[in-house]
């Protein structure tokens, strides 16, 4: 827990900043920014039906190659514009500025001047001389603080003013793209619409006034009758919906127009915008769907969205939700790291953006945008702090495990460890019931006085390599090896319900062994005595701060070391204690014995065994 603290002190720190950074409304737009576009791009459908209520004409590099370089002469556009007229459009929007005088060009006022026809703007937020004129007539009658305001614009000469105009600036973001604009900007005296806004204010006959309602945390645009109730950005900023393909507005080029090409009737009826796709006349902008797009289509594109009642918003809850199920799936995969489970914080991280994917893609598809960036963040910054770390200790609690027991137990069992750290008994001193076993070779110092140091120390590690692979085969794990003795254990690092079965039979099979190799030649008669006792003892490292060891402690291994002295005072080479023959109740002992051992108040009872005993 010591070294998990600073660790999760930085992860703390690191949610705070990135908890402050999703309350800052332009930083997470920037930031959400590249995710929506991807989305955007993957909902976009391969083709749909051109909208019968809308068409754009496009001045395109056809019409310009048949009627000169822009700009036209005033009347040849007065004549297409009133080559419009005649195909009985319901509105026409003009995406052109004549900012030039006309004093003197009589028929472009004229085509301009009529009822259904609306012009266009520019503005800026910065001061500057203004040119041309600006509307009053539409009003922001509440909250209007929260309006940009212009402190510039440019329109069209005034000769050329007309009744309704509307502003076509939008909002380029920081990485180039536009992807919203603004539809109402306010000015001294009064207050001018986007042009989408203007034609479908018009279309719907409601009065010019509009006012800015921030009630239950949204923020929309209404007007007087209720008829249009826009959602928009905290900033009063408005969603362009990008989701359609080229051409779902149709486009007509104005030399169709000129040359009266165009099907009888189709155009009538339509709300029709005038613009230009041709590249020279660079009214072409970047957007999430398109690196080049005609200006003129993000008007249509948005009066589409109006004309649907579908405009794309984020509702009031998708933030906080958003921030909330960042929170929640941060506590949860810091629960599951700490606890050692990386491969289910993992999972339950992938699963959660996917999921919150999921929902996020199926309000997309409503006009819906919830944020997908707090979560997606908040996850990957925790498993990007912890996991490492984590992983890290992994790797060297391994190579701890692997130093601290390859040299106790079998080559399986420490695979077992590795697999399953958290099963090992004795990481942490504590008390378990287990089986010790304690072997000594009788006699072997007289031997070992009788031949050189190489060969004593030949013989023994021959020796203590057939004891240990009998332990290692019975599931025990070497505790020492004490000169001509070993010690052993069995239900530790591993949990072993049969430990006391499995010590008598290695007991057993240890005094075998050493009676087969006594009668091989060049080996000395050498017997071997064993110690078995039962009991709850003290399992974990021990030791001082220069050297450790894992061992047990408690009564139980001194009684098991008492008994291997004591099978010298009896015939049998094996001595069991009292609480081991409890555990194996059905076993065929002998009779018990009584004993006065050293250290031992009162007399202790015994079990010999015998190397053909058989356990059941």
């Amino acid at each position: 827990m010591s070294r998990l603290l600073p660790r999760l002190t930085v992860l703390l720190l690191l949610q705070l900043v990135l908890f402050w950074c999703f309350q800052q409304p332009e930083l997470m737009r920037r930031l959400e920014a590249p995710l929506e576009d991807w989305r955007i791009r993957l909902l976009s459908p391969a083709a749909v039906e051109p909208d019968p209520r809308i068409a754009l004409i496009d001045i395109d590099d056809a019409s310009l190659a048949q009627e000169g370089r822009w700009p036209w002469p005033r009347e040849r556009t007065a004549a297409l514009i009133e080559r419009l007229q005649s195909y009985n459009p319901a509105l026409i929007g003009i995406d052109i500025i004549f900012p030039d005088d006309a004093s003197g060009n009589p028929p472009l006022a004229q085509a301009l001047g009529r009822d259904n026809v609306t012009t266009s703007l520019v503005w800026g937020k910065s001061p500057a001389a203004p040119r041309g004129e600006i509307p009053d007539h539409v009003l922001c009658t509440s909250g209007c603080e929260h309006l940009p305001r212009a402190g510039s614009w440019i329109s069209n000469a005034p000769a050329l003013r007309t009744e309704e105009q509307a502003h076509i600036t939008p909002i380029t973001d920081p990485d180039g793209n536009v992807r919203r604009l603004y539809p109402l900007v306010c000015h001294v005296s009064g207050c001018v619409e986007t042009l989408a806004l203007s034609l479908m204010r018009q279309l719907t006959g409601v009065p010019p006034a509009y006012q800015i309602d921030t009630a239950y945390s949204s923020t929309r645009l209404t007007d007087q009758t209720g008829l249009l109730n826009i959602p928009l950005a905290e900033d009063t900023s408005l969603r362009i919906p990008w989701h359609h393909p080229r051409y779902a507005i149709p486009w007509v080029s104005a030399a169709d127009v000129i040359n009266q090409t165009l099907p009888e009737g189709w155009l009538d009826g339509r709300i029709l915008i005038l613009g230009s796709s041709a590249v020279g006349l660079h009214d072409r902008i970047s957007t999430p769907v398109a690196a080049d797009f005609p200006a003129a289509e993000a008007h249509a594109l948005l009066l589409q969205g109006f004309l649907d009642q579908r405009i794309w918003h984020t509702p009031p809850p998708a933030n906080g939700s958003a921030q909330a199920a960042a929170l929640f799936t941060t506590l949860l995969l810091t629960a599951l790291l700490i606890r050692q489970h990386p491969a289910w914080a993992l999972a339950m991280g992938l699963a959660s953006n996917v999921l919150w994917f999921v929902w996020v893609m199926l309000r997309q598809q409503h006009g819906e945008f919830w944020p997908q960036l707090p979560l997606l963040a908040s996850s990957t910054l925790t498993l990007g702090v912890l996991l490492p770390w984590l992983t890290l200790d992994a790797l060297r609690a391994r190579d701890i495990l692997r130093r601290q027991f390859s040299q106790y137990v079998a080559p399986q069992v420490l695979e077992r460890i590795r697999q399953h750290p958290d099963r090992i008994i004795g990481a942490d001193p504590e008390r378990s019931t287990m089986t010790v076993l304690f072997a000594d070779l009788r006699k072997f110092s007289a031997y070992a006085e009788q031949i050189d140091p190489e060969q004593l120390a030949l013989t023994l590690q021959q020796l203590m390599d057939r004891f240990t692979q009998i332990i290692y085969a019975h599931g025990g794990t070497v505790d020492k090896y004490i000169g001509d003795a070993i010690m052993a254990f069995w239900g530790a690092p591993l949990a072993d319900a049969d430990h006391a079965r499995n010590a008598i039979e290695a007991a057993q099979q240890l005094c075998f062994t050493m009676e087969q190799i006594s009668q091989t030649p060049d080996m000395p008669p050498l017997q071997l005595s064993v110690g078995v006792n039962s009991g709850e003892v003290v399992v974990g490292e021990f030791g001082s701060s220069y050297r450790r060891s894992y061992t047990v402690i408690g009564a139980p291994v001194n009684l098991a070391a008492h008994l291997e002295a004591a099978t010298r005072m009896t015939d049998a080479p094996i001595l069991v204690g009292d609480a081991t023959q409890a555990l194996l109740p059905d076993y065929p002992w002998s009779a018990p014995l009584t004993l006065n051992l050293s250290g031992h108040p009162a007399p202790v009872k015994a079990w010999p065994l015998y190397t053909n005993a058989q356990v059941l």
